[in-house]
């Protein structure tokens, strides 16, 4: 039997009411919106931001610690006859050199067994009587400060420079690998999982780094500080994003990263005390210690409990940071006020079945879609130099202190406080500016600085660390916008894999660094600098030629960008003319 017609007065919206069984109250237990109020401006919210940024500072000594670690030495070849007859050091270079200072690769072809019956001054007589032109090449070295830096445990001059780079180049690749392997398991696992396991590898490689003898145990020690610095990074920012609210997300990712400059303010002033490479390398990894308590007390991600159907772990997290907010839920999970309601459907964990090489494929696939475009193949290809050249530019200046011959640990102290302002700098400059304008000049202005640098005589390290913290500074702001104006130049259906492949060139070019700085500087000490500047330049111009984004809507489709395309907003010549 049908019932009169009902007028429900709070939204004048007429309905009828049929006989049917009474439909329980929708469900709300107010999770989201007490995520929403734990994320805000919290001492829990300061907490998490705390222990999650904290590791930033053990990644950033691991990328820089290079400096001080492998210093180069003065060295000259090892002469054992001279030795076991008590040369001194300076009377063996000076014999074998002809000079008290530099680096020196090979010795003058002497009977040195001879030489050795003889005093000093009758060996330079007899050398002097009886000179040889031919030359023998170093099997073993003498170093000026022996035991301050890995070069002399090792030997890790002239023909074995590489593998002095290699020392570096493996934090990088560690880098790289970290990203993909900690981001598998962050999404399969939980990103609190992640983060202990890289804080795990910081604990236990740290410390084996200054322990162990062998150089090659000591490289591996190397990559899993950077896998455990991308693990850390990415594992813990995602986790900070995740816990805060909208309002706060973007004052705490930039906040989040003011964990790099205080540690390298920090590694130059405990360097300066401890001088012995090993020493140095045990006390910047035993204060990782403290890490454990960032492990013990930072929650697991509410969003991500709630993405794997976990809805009363989501709770305990609420509970763990507000106990006040979590008593206003203390019904059984699928009751409000007491009332007892139908318990809403558990969302079904997202489980990736598809094995490594199906998940490739589809990567490859995405990543095609990109190359067959013509457009987005522009735009991808000048993403791709634009991350190289920013990541390039920016560890080999900061590797760069003994080719200007600078103080390394002024040079690391400045390059940490400007840090800090590379960060912020562009925030204002954005609100005014698009991002091509802005990313364009900074690229210039670096370039140009670090192409002047030629023009300065080598011994005025001054000014030449001067104008290098000036390119360094703008390449290091830089990247936020770079980062930014990638999200926006590609449609969202390619956006997360244009992002994905454009951080891998990134990595490529931290991996190029340290090579360009050791091998092509001891050629020539303004050759790191000088390829630094010309692919800057070369930056700069490229950015221009894209269009621009800023107050503009992102594209969701290939065929939105397309249409938009054709009205001009395309990779062009005529954008180096544009002032919009």
């Amino acid at each position: 039997m049908k019932k009169p017609e009902v007028v429900d007065e709070r939204k004048d919206i007429k309905y009828e009411e049929c006989e049917t069984e009474e439909q329980p109250p929708a469900y709300d237990d107010g999770l989201d919106a007490a995520l929403e109020q734990i994320g805000g401006p919290t001492w829990w919210m300061w907490m998490v931001f705390l222990m999650a940024s904290t590791p930033g500072v053990f990644n950033i000594w691991a990328l820089t610690s290079y400096v001080f670690l492998s210093g180069e030495l003065d060295h000259w070849c090892q002469i054992p006859e001279l030795k076991a007859a008590n040369w001194t050091d300076a009377q063996i270079r000076n014999i074998t050199t002809g000079s008290i200072t530099g680096k020196n690769c090979t010795a003058p072809d002497y009977d040195y067994a001879y030489l050795a019956t003889l005093r000093y001054e009758e060996a330079m007589q007899n050398i002097t009587n009886h000179p040889v032109s031919s030359r023998t090449t170093c099997t073993k070295y003498d170093y000026q400060d022996a035991g301050t830096s890995i070069v002399s445990e090792w030997d890790l001059v002239c023909d074995r420079l590489v593998m002095r780079s290699t020392v570096q180049m493996v934090v990088a690749l560690g880098k790289f690998i970290g990203a993909l392997l900690f981001g598998f398991v962050a999404d399969k696992w939980g990103r609190k999982c992640s983060f202990v396991i890289s804080c795990a590898m910081y604990i236990i490689a740290g410390p084996l780094g200054g322990l162990i003898p062998n150089y090659w145990l000591f490289v591996v020690t190397r990559l899993f500080l950077g896998m455990a610095g991308s693990g850390c990074y990415n594992c813990a920012f995602t986790l900070l994003t995740e816990v805060s609210n909208a309002k706060r997300r973007t004052m705490l990712g930039i906040l989040y990263n003011m964990s790099y400059p205080v540690g390298m303010l920090l590694l130059p002033l405990i360097a300066y005390f401890v001088r012995d490479w090993k020493t140095l390398q045990l006390a910047l990894s035993f204060p990782a210690l403290l890490l454990i308590i960032c492990c013990w007390f930072i929650p697991e991600s509410p969003r991500w409990l709630l993405s794997q159907g976990r809805r009363d772990d989501a709770w305990a997290v609420v509970r763990q940071a507000d106990k006040q907010l979590a008593l206003t839920r203390t019904t059984p999970m699928g009751a409000v006020n007491g009332d007892a309601v139908t318990k809403p459907p558990q969302p079904e964990p997202e489980d990736d079945d598809r094995t490594f090489m199906e998940r490739f494929m589809a990567s490859f696939q995405r990543l095609a879609s990109l190359l067959t475009n013509g457009e987005l193949c522009k735009r991808l290809f000048i993403c791709y130099y634009l991350w190289g050249v920013t990541a390039m530019t920016y560890y080999a200046l900061s590797l760069n202190a003994d080719n200007f011959t600078a103080d390394k640990y002024i040079y690391i102290a400045i390059a940490g406080a400007l840090e800090a302002v590379s960060y912020v700098m562009p925030i204002p400059i954005l609100r005014w500016v698009g991002r091509r304008p802005t990313s364009g000049a900074m690229y210039l202005v670096s370039g140009i600085s670090l192409l002047s640098i030629m023009a300065v005589p080598r011994d005025n390290s001054i000014v030449i660390m001067s104008i290098a913290m000036v390119g360094r500074l703008c390449i290091s702001a830089v990247y936020s916008v770079i980062v930014l104006y990638t999200t926006e130049l590609f449609p969202t259906v390619n956006r997360n894999t244009a992002v994905g492949t454009s951080s891998t060139m990134s990595h490529l070019g931290s991996i190029a660094a340290p090579y360009i700085v050791d091998l092509l500087g001891a050629i020539q000490w303004s050759i790191p600098s000088t390829i630094c500047a010309v692919c800057s330049l070369g930056a700069g111009l490229l950015v221009l030629l894209l269009p621009e984004t800023k107050g503009k809507e992102l594209y969701d489709t290939v065929e939105e960008m397309e249409r938009k395309a054709q009205r001009g907003d395309k990779v062009s010549l005529v954008n180096c003319c544009s002032c919009h």
